[in-house]
């Protein structure tokens, strides 16, 4: 035989060179595709390892029950109230549900239910080949087991891959340890069935007003007709949608022989006679103390999901202190009631200088279901309860001090867009040079514009925000030494807290701790405390506000025997009134003004309604809780002796003092050298309260 000829041989060997080269190539991509497989096996089940990482032992199913309610404990550890969920349910054990019922969710949802053990390869397929058919989702294969699981576990997640291999591992946990008739039992008190009912019992009733016992075919297939679209299906208006699907259910039921063809033709014929169509929720149950209630719950529900914070019957511990919730309450109606036409709307936010409990707030007067806007922590206009944080600006640079003479003069300024402006006082007169202190107890606009223009806007604003002035928004242009921006009680309080530490800011707290039904502790608060200004600066913003209420517009928040600083404000045409003041040992935020934003008349301003609020709080307050009267931490003298008067620096390149560590002196403050007396023309009733384009103040002033 012959050799192959020579080509041939070269062929074979490219032929075979091309083979295995082709087998490396192939090799090396098997090795890069398995450990990409690899990497993207382990990622995946990392994040479900994440995912029931995070799910409790499914034997609390045990005695779980879905109907929780949030408890509410003051400040003594007392149960104040108990606030029901959203959710209107009731929970019924099986036996109590009727076996149409049962087939009919059976049928709808899983008709392997008995068979499998939570996961239904028959129902995989069957979802699959569906959906490819129609060529969108059509059809889940999750069994009822799997939903379960959803529902409790992972309601709020998002669907991934993942989450769906966490879900069969815990449906399968349960599986494992619940009869399957527990199990659809859970299922069926935990479900949504639309028509704001969740549970069969519910359900029955919101739809047919019987008890889930006594459901019919017909009603039985209905109500499992609506469970994979509740929000859609259990609508008025796609009635005729649910009806159609209802009969759909009952083929299912005829097609899994759960019923026979009679049964089948009867309850397709049979009319269905719903409850009252316009179907009234349950009558909500105002809580106790709803406004500091409500700020509380949405508090919790800022740090924790707020379906597990409705769902999961929290304890929640709070500073509330019932006796001065009762007062605040008290003065802010009689108050109201007691003000002049117009006034009918009003907060009150009170809390402890030492660490920032809220003791006490208010929201609002009247009827709760009719104004449920929370007017404690929502803003409104400062005007000029804000210019303390001016003149601490000011103190803070060095610029002024509290004899430094103000130029109370006709006052120029550009605008932005060229335009000039001349700010007014209330009276339109002005004093000429007068004390920093007499221009705050006074509350002189024009002073409080020189001031902010020496120190700058920015410094202004930056001194607010460091005080507490944290969430609203500051407008940074002169107007806002003029409380052009809105600031919310709740706030102004916190920041008012700050000048009574010393400089000291604690961000205000309504709740000490939070546990869980069976007392396991998910959060405990503890005030932190940060220094953000100097001990002199501060002393002499507190000392000119105690002249503010000694002598000036906050005359009627006097308390006897006790030491008050304090700032009122009127602004935006007098649709908000203010009084902010403060006692060594608690601050208080009084608000007032028209629920609907209009002009309150009548000449009532902060000074004259809601220092008498304030005052009015605070003594039925030091009544019941007679504590010492306290001292306010006392001012350097050193830099500016009694009697010197500055005149005010427009220099702005001070720069600020270091922060110290707060000095408390155990002596009372040392009073200044007597001074002449303040007084004020009130204004005419029905005055109108001009507002010039950045603010108002209270009063016509003249010197006595």
């Amino acid at each position: 035989m012959s050799p192959p000829p020579f080509h041939s041989l070269r062929n074979h060997a490219v032929l075979q060179g091309a083979r295995e080269a082709f087998f490396r190539k192939f090799s090396s991509i098997a090795n890069v595709l398995m450990i990409v497989l690899g990497i993207v096996v382990a990622a995946v089940g990392f994040r479900v390892g994440l995912y029931l990482f995070q799910v409790p032992d499914p034997a609390f199913l045990e005695t779980y029950n879905p109907v929780q309610t949030i408890q509410i404990f003051d400040g003594k550890d007392k149960l104040v109230c108990a606030v029901e969920g959203a959710e209107q349910r009731q929970i019924i054990p099986l036996s109590k549900i009727s076996s149409n019922m049962q087939k009919a969710l059976l049928a709808a949802e899983d008709h392997r239910f008995y068979e499998h053990h939570g996961l239904s390869y028959w129902s995989v397929l069957r979802a699959v080949f569906a959906n490819l058919t129609h060529g969108k989702v059509v059809e889940g294969g999750s069994t009822i087991t799997q939903q379960l699981a959803k529902n409790i576990f992972f309601e709020s997640e998002k669907r991934t891959l993942e989450l769906k291999v966490a879900e069969l591992l815990v449906a399968m946990k349960i599986e494992k340890r619940f009869s399957k008739d527990k199990i659809l039992e859970l299922y069926l008190n935990e479900i949504y069935f639309g028509n704001n009912a969740y549970g069969i019992e519910q359900a029955a009733i919101n739809y047919f007003g019987k008890h889930a016992s006594d459901l019919n075919l017909a009603e039985s297939a209905y109500l499992a007709g609506i469970i994979r679209s509740p929000s859609y299906g259990g609508k008025f208006e796609y009635r005729e949608s649910s009806l159609r699907r209802k009969d759909e259910v009952i083929d299912k039921m005829a097609e899994y022989h759960f019923i026979d063809s009679f049964q089948r033709q009867a309850a397709k014929q049979e009319t269905l006679t719903f409850s009252v169509e316009k179907h009234e929720a349950r009558k909500l149950k105002i809580p106790r103390f709803p406004y500091y209630v409500s700020a509380v719950i949405e508090s919790v529900k800022g740090h924790y999901n707020a379906a597990a914070v409705e769902r999961q019957g929290l304890k929640i511990y709070t500073n509330l202190d019932v006796p001065a919730q009762e007062m605040a309450e008290r003065a802010l109606r009689i108050g109201v009631r007691n003000a002049p036409y117009g006034v009918n709307q009003a907060a009150l936010v009170s809390l402890r200088v030492s660490d920032g409990g809220v003791i006490a707030l208010v929201g609002g007067v009247g009827d709760y279901m009719k104004n449920q806007w929370n007017c404690a922590t929502n803003p409104h206009t400062a005007g000029s309860a804000f210019k303390p944080f001016v003149y601490l600006a000011g103190f803070e640079q060095g610029i002024i001090d509290e004899y430094s003479t103000i130029d109370d003069s006709p006052l120029v300024i550009q605008d932005v867009g060229g335009k000039q402006y001349k700010p007014r006082n209330f009276d339109g007169r002005f004093m000429g040079g007068i004390t920093v202190a007499k221009a705050v107890a006074l509350s002189r606009n024009i002073c409080a514009l020189r001031v902010a223009q020496s120190v700058g806007v920015a410094s202004v604003a930056d001194a607010a925000v460091r005080a507490g002035i944290r969430s609203s928004h500051l407008d940074p242009h002169l107007s806002l030494a003029l409380g052009c921006s809105a600031v919310s009680p709740l706030e102004m309080a916190t920041a008012y807290a700050t000048l009574a530490r010393g400089g000291e800011y604690i961000a205000p707290y309504m709740v000490r701790k939070v546990e869980t039904r069976d007392g396991r502790l998910l959060n405990l608060h503890y005030p932190e405390r940060k220094q953000v200004f100097a001990r002199d600066p501060v002393a002499k913003t507190v000392d000119v506000l105690q002249d503010c209420v000694a002598e000036g517009t906050g005359q009627l928040a006097k308390l006897k025997g006790r030491p008050v600083a304090g700032k009122t404000g009127t602004a935006d045409q007098a649709k908000d009134l203010w009084f902010v003041g403060f006692t060594p040992d608690l601050v208080t935020a009084v608000w007032g003004g028209n629920k609907d934003n209009k002009p309150v008349g009548g000449g009532a301003t902060g000074g004259t309604v809601m220092a008498r609020i304030w005052r009015d709080y605070n003594q039925a307050y030091y009544s019941k809780y007679n504590t010492p009267a306290g001292f306010f931490i006392a001012a350097n003298r050193s830099a500016a002796p009694l009697g010197t008067d500055k005149p005010i620096s427009t220099s702005h390149a001070v720069a600020p003092p270091r922060v110290e560590e707060p000095v408390y002196y155990s002596a009372p403050v040392r009073r200044r050298r007597a001074r002449p007396a303040y007084s004020y023309e009130q204004a005419p009733t029905g005055a109108a309260v001009t507002r010039s384009d950045s603010g108002v103040t209270e009063y016509k002033w003249s010197r006595r």
